[in-house]
């Protein structure tokens, strides 16, 4: 295990902020069962893990500026070795998207790649030009559709820009050749664009960090319309139908309309007083919507189109920070912050509850007002979970 309480590592939340952290754990007289990974892949602040028919694509240094190197590894889903691996220096990578035999990834060095998703090898890559030394980058999963690349990257002129400043970076929404890279246009924007675009109704939609919701022309990177919301977009909005549902950082759930950008409806799902990330996890699944947040409560919401307010179907507290939450056939899955999994029925009820982490002595979890869970992705009846130190696949079939 990595000694982290001797590392500073400049981690990009907004522009950056510096994250140093140490391997702690919470004591307890009593330890829950822990339930066996199938696989661990160590690394450093391994980013979601995204499925993929060449493998599970998991990038290491997520949102991590300066340092390295990290690796964009190909998994192999049933032992957890890698297929490939590429690497990039001064920075890590995004969440990556596949398309038609391409993974497409941003960095934290302000570039978009494209690999071959069989062999991991380079076919091109685009560079914002930044030289800042940290802060920046392009951390969302690109939108891949109709031959273009949208993504969004902060850079900076300056190689000492202050990376809590977002003001010192350069903002802009790009749309890519899919093909070479090439820049096919550029708008710039007054924030960070966090989390990757989506495509609906015909329309480029596009979060940024300051609470603005842009839909773009796909051709012409025109802006259609714009939509004010609450508080700040960090997680990629989820489409339902021709709205755009958003969870920002307060935890209001709004839907937009993706044609026009109306406000359909708002709910505040999680609130925590004086916190200023409310929401720290989301996930979906057949139009439900999972919100976790900072206070430990998760709500699972469901669209209703005649209604002003998103119905709360059921609420669940796990009694410490959220981490991250993974929804699918196989149920609810919630990994808080301590570093425990609470596995629940499409209802709400909580049907396991076991620990992923390994104890020391009579300390049995992570602190929980450390955030060091980044993800969970849920495969059928596998589960895969990305901290700041490993990435690990489970088997949720009989929890």
């Amino acid at each position: 295990m990595p000694d982290w309480s001797r590392r500073d590592v400049v981690v990009g939340f907004g522009a950056a902020a510096t994250l140093g952290g140490g391997y702690y754990l919470a004591e307890r007289p009593f330890c829950r069962p822990r339930h066996d990974p199938q696989w661990t892949y160590d690394g450093e602040y391994w980013g979601p893990a995204v499925a993929s028919e060449y493998g599970l694509l998991v990038p290491e240094g997520y949102s991590a500026t300066g340092g390295g190197p990290y690796r964009l590894v190909a998994l192999d889903r049933s032992r957890g070795q890698a297929r490939w691996a590429t690497v990039a220096r001064g920075g890590g990578f995004g969440v990556p998207a596949v398309h038609e035999g391409t993974v497409y990834v941003g960095t934290g060095v302000d570039t978009v790649r494209a690999h071959d998703a069989t062999t991991g090898r380079l076919r091109w890559e685009y560079d914002a030009g930044g030289v800042e030394e940290h802060g920046g980058g392009a951390w969302g999963r690109p939108l891949v559709t109709d031959g273009r690349v949208y993504a969004g990257v902060s850079h900076a002129a300056n190689p000492d820009a202050d990376p809590t400043d977002g003001d010192a970076f350069t903002h802009r929404v790009v749309a890519l050749d899919a093909d070479d890279g090439g820049e096919r246009w550029s708008h710039e924007v007054t924030t960070q664009v966090w989390t990757g675009p989506v495509g609906v109704a015909g329309v480029v939609v596009v979060g940024s960090v300051g609470g603005v919701l842009r839909g773009f022309d796909p051709e012409s990177g025109d802006v259609r319309w714009t939509a004010t919301l609450p508080g700040t977009v960090r997680r990629r909005p989820v489409v339902v139908g021709d709205t755009v549902t958003v969870v920002t950082g307060d935890g209001t759930v709004t839907s937009v309309d993706a044609a026009t950008g109306a406000k359909r409806d708002s709910t505040r799902a999680v609130e925590t007083a004086g916190e200023r990330r409310a929401a720290t996890a989301v996930a979906s699944h057949r139009g439900t919507v999972y919100v976790g947040g900072q206070s430990g409560r998760v709500v699972a919401l469901t669209s209703a189109p005649a209604a002003s307010e998103w119905p709360v179907r059921w609420t669940f507290d796990t009694g410490v920070p959220v981490g991250a939450i993974a929804a699918g056939e196989a149920g609810v899955f919630v990994v808080d912050h301590s570093g425990r999994l609470h596995a629940l029925t499409d209802d709400g009820e909580r049907r396991q509850h076991v620990g992923l982490v390994e104890t020391r002595g009579d300390r049995c979890e992570w602190r929980p007002d450390r955030r060091f869970v980044r993800s969970a992705v849920l495969e059928g009846e596998r589960l895969t979970v990305s901290t700041n130190w490993w990435t690990r696949r489970f088997g949720v079939r009989d929890l």
